[in-house]
């Protein structure tokens, strides 16, 4: 038991290696998504004493708030905080796969499990994944609760009801974490039948027709208090939450941001299929070795498996939890890049599996060949050191060719990380060029230099996560900024009339990105503004800077 223990914590610690490795260099960049952004804003005003949406409004569940301000709180109030978060749930989820892809195979589940892990600390950093986003810290929580669902097909009800907590905090981190409960939920239902077919063939000399209605009562209670145990553990978070909201008098507050605005969200775009296909194309290309062993899936399951589904049922469940993940992806109906990041869980253990079972389907047909054809084998003699090796190039063909495979995405990631890593280390550290390469981090410097903490700035159309590197105060809630610019259907309030209230507190500075990604009423607006107080004083990359007419320095 200690050398499992011992082992376990050594492949643990491999993939905190391999994701602190791919993930060194986001330690040093202020910005990789603005979503991040908000919620390091949302984190920090949390941390202040105000609950989420009072403040800094977003309508994204409170969870990821509060996991954020728990990471700032426990590692200090900073980027690097938010960033080491993302490895620790890097390292969770590829450690929880590789927990599953032990147990779903008998004979190949360890190999199964360690690719998959490596494949998702290297794929998940496609598709926006190298930032903190939702899609990468409610992994470890989705995948721990499928791996209890996996090591055990009769769950005792304290581990069914842990796996609805772990999923309904999941869903406090982003609500379509319910397609992957869902998943949970239908693959729990299978095995609770599976259980049964098991219990009526043990029954099946008690053929009489009370004894088989009792076994479907059986059935029906068994499943049932599956369905209310998880529930139960489901929805504890959000009640807890809710409940807080009411003493503090926000429910209203909380309901309109969690739930009306997203309905709002989701109802201002249109169903494209054009987009899907267009998006679909992408990941493909961008993901290709993943998507391609997932096209690959339907050779082997009904080419070199096809009298085997029995054995290989636990490959296909995995399906059931991809499926509904897709599911989660064309909901959201904008199929923005680090959505598709709730997919890659179950894409990578699929992955997995068939390279790794196809790598030794060749294997398997060579070691029942007879004597005679073993005799007649081609080996082929290597001399080193005097000493004659014999590599059996048939049997060996199969290794070759999976290595081959993946030799490729993990020298790139490897090179191409490492390249990154020592470009940082050599201009932040050696040169000692603080800005190099985070032109946040310079706009920040710009400003400091220039401002007090309690004057406002206003950062129009370009990243909110200047109001905390500088640090100065903001003149909005709705720090995020296209909320305001471009998707204002969905706040409680008019975007021109807020626009009023944040110039009436006079920025000292307003900050402009040369992007055209504002509404025509709201530019027109602000140009108003701009035209009678401010002045054009310096642009820095692109971004341009407005100070305001009648500010001094002293």
């Amino acid at each position: 038991m200690t050398k499992n223990i011992n082992q376990k914590l050594i492949i643990f610690l491999a993939f905190l290696l391999l994701s602190f490795f791919l993930r060194f260099w986001t330690l040093f960049v202020s910005v990789l998504d603005k979503d991040e952004s908000i919620y390091i804003l949302g984190a920090d005003s949390l941390l202040n004493g105000n609950l989420p949406y009072i403040e800094i409004w977003d309508n994204k569940p409170p969870g990821i708030f509060i996991l954020f301000s728990l990471t700032m709180l426990i590692l200090g109030k900073s980027i690097v905080s938010i960033r080491i978060l993302s490895i620790i749930a890097t390292t969770f989820t590829s450690y929880f796969l590789y927990s599953i892809g032990a147990v779903i195979d008998k004979k190949q589940g360890e190999k199964i499990g360690l690719l998959a892990g490596a494949l998702y600390a290297i794929f998940s950093l496609h598709n926006d994944g190298a930032a903190a986003n939702a899609e990468i810290l409610f992994a470890p929580l989705v995948t721990g609760a499928f791996l209890l669902l996996f090591q055990n097909r009769k769950p005792s009800n304290i581990k069914v009801f842990l796996s609805g907590l772990i999923l309904g905090i999941g869903m406090q981190i982003k609500y379509l974490v319910v397609m992957d409960v869902l998943g949970l939920t239908l693959l729990g239902s299978l095995f609770k039948k599976e259980e049964e077919a098991e219990s009526r063939k043990e029954k099946r000399n008690l053929q009489n027709n009370f004894q088989t209605i009792d076994i479907f009562k059986n059935l029906s209670f068994s499943l049932f208090k599956f369905y209310i145990i998880l529930g139960t553990g489901l929805i504890l978070p959000a009640v807890i939450i809710a409940v807080i909201y009411q003493f503090s008098g926000y429910f209203d507050e909380y309901i309109y941001a969690t739930l009306t605005a997203n309905s709002k969200y989701v109802a201002m775009t249109n169903f494209s299929w054009s987009d899907l296909f267009n998006r679909l194309r992408k990941q493909v290309l961008g993901n290709i070795l993943l998507w391609l062993c997932l096209f690959w899936t339907p050779i082997y399951l009904f080419v070199f498996a096809r009298h085997k589904f029995k054995q290989e049922r636990k490959f296909i469940y995995l399906f059931v939890w991809l499926s509904c993940a897709f599911l989660a992806v064309l909901l959201s109906k904008r199929f923005y890049n680090h959505y598709f990041l709730q997919l890659l869980p179950p894409l990578c253990l699929i992955s997995s599996y068939v390279i790794i079972k196809s790598g030794h389907l060749p294997q398997h047909k060579y070691r029942i060949r007879n004597v005679y054809e073993e005799a007649k084998k081609t080996k082929k003699t290597v001399t080193i050191n005097s000493r004659k090796f014999y590599i059996d190039f048939p049997s060996a063909l199969p290794n070759i060719l999976l290595f081959l495979i993946l030799i490729y995405p993990f020298t790139q990631a490897g090179y191409n990380k490492l390249s990154k890593n020592l470009e940082f280390i050599h201009y932040r550290y050696i040169k000692k060029i603080d800005t190099w390469d985070d032109r946040e981090a310079l706009i920040a410097k710009y400003l400091q230099q220039r401002i007090k903490s309690t004057d406002y700035i206003y950062v129009v159309n370009y990243e909110p996560i200047i109001y905390y590197l500088v640090p100065t105060k903001i003149p909005t809630k709705y720090a995020f900024p296209s909320h305001l610019t471009a998707m204002s259907q969905i706040l409680p309030t008019d975007a021109l009339q807020e626009l009023d209230k944040i110039m009436a507190k006079n920025p000292s500075y307003i900050l402009l990105a040369k992007k055209d990604n504002i509404s025509p009423e709201y530019r027109n607006h602000l140009n108003q503004y701009l035209e009678k107080k401010y002045f054009l004083e310096t642009t820095i990359q692109n971004v341009r800077l407005y100070r305001r007419v009648d500010l001094n320095f002293e």
